[in-house]
């Protein structure tokens, strides 16, 4: 779980304020484009990296990686969970909702063989997806359920995940000599 510092509630409402602000007065404010780039290094060990973080990932064993760093799936998962963890804590602040910590668990099921059998009736992703809240708060419940419900009908990765979107995919081909 997540505790809150003092005065963090203040600076997160008043930074959201500034940025309702903004999109109020400017319009085409708040329209980006983000990139990362996935590097495929020895054996499956992947580093993505995104501005100036990266992130490591690897398979299991039993799939041929070394277990060197989470499986793509789990970022997937911690990924939502963050996102969740962080939109309550975000929106806790500007609702005015005491949120002394937040706790969410994600758990996702999946068929090996919808990934590795290309004529497998299972998709080769996730064939279920949940999530778990935990929230301590002293404030009222419904306020928390207020809370839970508009932080989940706001979130970025949540609506990525649930929604179907645009996708392309463009492939460059280099031949190099060995």
């Amino acid at each position: 779980m997540t505790t809150t510092d003092e005065g963090q509630g203040e600076r997160i409402a008043a930074a959201l304020d500034r940025l309702h602000q903004a999109l109020a007065n400017r319009p085409g404010f708040g329209h980006s484009a983000s990139t990362s780039v996935s590097t495929l290094g020895a054996g499956l060990r992947c580093t993505t990296s995104e501005r100036t973080h990266e992130i490591h990932s690897d398979l299991v064993p039993a799939l041929g990686g070394d277990g060197s760093g989470p499986t793509p799936a789990a970022v997937l998962r911690a990924a939502l969970g963050a996102c969740l963890a962080i939109g309550y804590r975000l929106h806790a602040a500007e609702l005015g909702v005491d949120v002394t910590a937040v706790r969410v668990t994600v758990e996702s099921e999946s068929e090996l063989r919808g990934m590795l059998d290309p004529g497998a009736c299972a998709p080769p992703g996730f064939t279920a997806l949940r999530y778990h809240v935990e929230i301590d708060s002293p404030s009222p419940t419904h306020e928390v359920q207020r809370l839970v419900e508009l932080a989940d009908r706001l979130s970025p990765v949540l609506d990525a995940l649930a929604r179907p979107q645009s996708l392309e995919r463009t492939v460059s081909i280099r031949h190099r000599e060995a």
